[in-house]
């Protein structure tokens, strides 16, 4: 049943003065303290869809989910059934096929609560709970970030999670019909991989690794999987990747087809204004990395950095870096140079207390910029002009 919230949409004029660009934003209301977006063609129309995360209330189990239908244009409404409970706190969405029916679904960690939460997609943008869920998968002291992907080649889909009090991860095996093996596997990392782990293949083998910032020893993890379900550290790794290394994005940032990191600091625990930077490591493409040239890059005015994000803004093929500021309620944008070096410009767009998401949401070349603001109930989208 739909909630009570409700749907607006507020258009604002904006700009952007760097590399001759300019935005126009579009402002969405979701539902109580969205933080987290993910994107998806949820529908099967070949658009991109918008699945938002709103925490809800503190200490309850209000969170939902809202799903938003992209026409393609840049227009978004409201799937049927949207916003749906969630359960507590949800914290991350990982999407992909649960059941093996052609349709995507949703895996939701529940913060502070022992629960992940299958949400099965109907192929119209509509989910409903899944049979088994939400399922208990033991993580110390909870979940907090969720990847989908098949560790073990049986072709379906499993999830993995952080246990950071214990400096593992945890792989929890699907079953191809939406159900989780409660008995997951877990696999060392370094010291405290609090909040994000993602998954991409490091070492081109054909078979999904996982990657885990290390909030406690400054580093990353890279754990490459063997096709069976197990996980072993990368050579060399953990890797350096700066002071308190917490949010984590993989993008290819120099066009070689091997993915790269960018991680942005907890800035609470750091020490000093010069350790607020952004780590740039770039892959070997067999599991290895390396800091980029002119990496750390210094994020400057940015106040409580929550989420990073890559991707083409300028439509000419570079990726650029956008960083959600919480607690200076803006962006930090870095375009990359035919050097290949990152450089920031000045930014008057305004963040929010979620995180921050690139893609391309039109037939035009250039992506736009989404950000979840937790305190107005609200996404915004920055589309190119």
């Amino acid at each position: 049943m739909r909630n009570s919230t409700q749907f607006a949409l507020i258009l604002v004029a904006s700009s952007l003065a760097a590399h001759g660009q300019s935005f126009h934003q579009v402002t969405i209301s979701t539902g109580p303290s969205p933080r987290w977006i993910a994107i998806a063609d949820v529908n099967h129309d070949r658009n991109l869809d918008i699945v938002v995360a709103n925490a809800g209330s503190d200490n309850t189990d209000s969170g939902t989910i809202t799903v938003l239908l992209g026409d393609g244009r840049g227009g978004f409404h409201l799937a049927a059934g949207s916003s749906f409970p969630a359960g507590h706190l949800p914290n991350d969405v990982a999407i992909g096929d649960m059941n093996n029916d052609g349709n995507l679904d949703l895996v939701i960690a529940n913060h502070q609560s022992p629960y992940l939460r299958v949400f099965l997609g109907d192929g119209r943008g509509g989910f409903h709970l899944a049979p088994g869920s939400p399922v208990d998968v033991h993580s110390d002291p909870h979940p907090h970030g969720v990847v989908v992907a098949d560790f073990n080649s049986d072709h379906n889909l499993d999830v993995a999670t952080d246990s950071w009090g214990s400096n593992r991860i945890e792989v929890v095996r699907g079953d191809g019909m939406g159900r989780l093996v409660t008995a997951g596997k877990y696999f060392p990392t370094g010291r405290r991989p609090y909040e994000r782990l993602r998954t991409a293949d490091f070492n081109h083998d054909g078979n999904p690794d996982i990657v885990t910032t290390n909030l406690d020893d400054n580093t990353v993890s890279i754990l490459l999987g063997d096709g069976r379900g197990g996980l072993q550290s990368a050579a060399g790794s953990p890797f350096p990747a700066g002071a308190k290394p917490w949010q984590v994005a993989i993008d290819d940032l120099n066009g070689d087809g091997n993915p790269d990191l960018i991680v942005i600091p907890y800035q609470r625990d750091i020490t000093g204004p010069t350790e607020n930077a952004i780590s740039i490591l770039l892959g070997d493409g067999h599991g290895g990395l390396h800091p980029a040239p002119g990496s750390p890059l210094p994020l400057a005015e940015c106040r409580g950095p929550n989420s990073v994000a890559a991707g083409d803004l300028t439509g000419d093929g570079t990726q650029s870096i956008v960083v959600a500021c919480a607690e200076s309620r803006t962006m930090q944008i870095y375009h990359r140079s035919a050097a290949g070096r990152f450089t920031s410009t000045a930014s008057p767009i305004a963040g929010g207390w979620g995180s921050v998401s690139i893609a391309r949401l039109t037939a035009g070349p250039r992506n736009a910029i989404l950000t979840a603001n937790a305190d107005a109930g609200s996404i915004t989208i920055y589309f190119p002009d």
